[in-house]
């Protein structure tokens, strides 16, 4: 068992005191939420784009009823 030492320096006692004491401040059961909601995604559409693609579904029911024979 001689080669099998650890050493632990003041500064890992510090730090490992600090995440105890943060620890003790949190309710029971915080450790295990989610800190935040899943953020959400923006898009934003522009004028242009929005008329193509009005036109697009357009022309698609158009030729849909083309197709159809209506």
């Amino acid at each position: 068992m001689d080669g099998n030492k650890m050493t632990i320096n003041p500064f890992q006692i510090n730090q490992m005191m600090q995440t105890y004491n943060r620890g003790l401040k949190l309710k029971p059961g915080t450790l295990f939420e989610k800190e935040s909601p899943d953020p959400k995604d923006v898009v934003m559409i522009s004028s242009e784009a929005k008329k193509k693609q009005i036109l697009e579904e357009a022309r698609g029911a158009v030729l849909e009823r083309i197709r159809q024979g209506k």
